[in-house]
């Protein structure tokens, strides 16, 4: 099964240009991780911060993903002395994936905009859920610049949820305009999906302007 790790940093913005320089001579070797399908790198600029960085990378599998898990951390050691604090890492398996008729891939989905939604998720709901995220596919296609979306599955102690078991639903859409354009279609496929979540149901968000892009 397709998996996600998503790496969130928070670094020093006085520290950005040396820092993307560094970065960059990092991505330009990523084609070297066996089992690595793509890469997304965003600032997330969700909650107006300009000092937070996310880098997402898809893979195979998970055994995929825990085969590159050192070789990541190495290269991501090289931006230590621009991130403050430790890194945030969230990954899980993919379960549910929709691309839009003709959605661009490889560097052409730059320029972009990427959306990350976690929510709190009941695991018992999971066939139900899946049922679910299979009917709003008619939807989905309706929504102007909507490229793709990844639901994958994030479980494990976070200081932000009383559950363990989460949902992050990553979107791709063709700019932030087309984002916020779908925010009421978007309410209304997440009031269908308010059965199948926790008690809890705030969502937390990560989103921005695509920087950098691979694809296998």
């Amino acid at each position: 099964m397709p998996y996600v790790r998503h790496n969130l940093m928070t670094f020093d913005p006085e520290k950005r240009d040396a820092m993307m320089s560094v970065l960059n001579t990092g991505l330009d070797r990523v084609n070297e991780i066996p089992g690595l399908r793509a890469v997304r790198v965003h600032f997330d600029t969700a909650q107006g911060a300009d000092n937070r960085l996310v880098i997402t990378g898809f893979y195979d599998d998970k055994q995929a993903a825990e085969a590159a898990q050192e070789r990541v951390k190495a290269d991501l050691s090289t931006l230590s002395e621009f991130v403050v604090g430790e890194p945030i890492v969230r990954e899980g398996e993919i379960i549910w994936s929709f691309d839009a008729d003709g959605a661009p891939s490889g560097r052409q989905v730059i320029p972009g905009y990427m959306r990350h939604t976690t929510v709190s998720f009941n695991p018992s709901k999971l066939d139900a859920f899946l049922a679910y995220a299979d009917s709003t596919v008619g939807t989905l296609k309706s929504v102007p610049g909507l490229r793709r979306i990844r639901i994958a599955t994030v479980k494990g102690p976070s200081q932000l949820y009383q559950s363990e078991d989460r949902i992050t639903v990553s979107s791709a859409f063709d700019s932030k305009e087309a984002s916020d354009a779908a925010l009421e279609q978007n309410a209304s496929i997440w009031a269908g999906m308010a059965e199948f979540m926790s008690d809890e149901p705030e969502r937390r968000i990560v989103a921005g302007d695509l920087i950098y892009a691979y694809s296998r």
